[in-house]
């Protein structure tokens, strides 16, 4: 289950996406490209995805209880796009 308020709706709103693109395109992502960080003792889990529509995203989510809460998206910049691209080609 999907945590959501307005702090993290309008940041998800900001990139052009909404909540239902996120919940399925994260429960879909067969073969999430992850890192794993500390933000002031919680671990957050940033994901490299593809969209639909071939956009490269970095999705940062945390886990708080049972509820999975994402903290914020944006898109790639050129280094982490490279970087995803090439670790992409390597699991094919």
């Amino acid at each position: 289950m999907f945590d959501w308020d307005e702090n993290n709706l309008r940041k998800i709103r900001r990139i052009g996406s909404s909540p239902r693109k996120w919940s399925s395109g994260l429960s879909e992502q067969s073969d999430p490209d992850l890192t794993e960080q500390d933000v002031q003792g919680e671990p957050r889990y940033v994901y490299y995805c593809e969209t639909d529509s071939e956009r490269l995203l970095a999705v940062v989510l945390t886990e708080r209880g049972d509820r999975i809460r994402i903290v914020t998206a944006y898109d790639l910049d050129a280094g982490q796009k490279k970087d995803y691209l090439a670790r992409r080609l390597r699991r094919e």
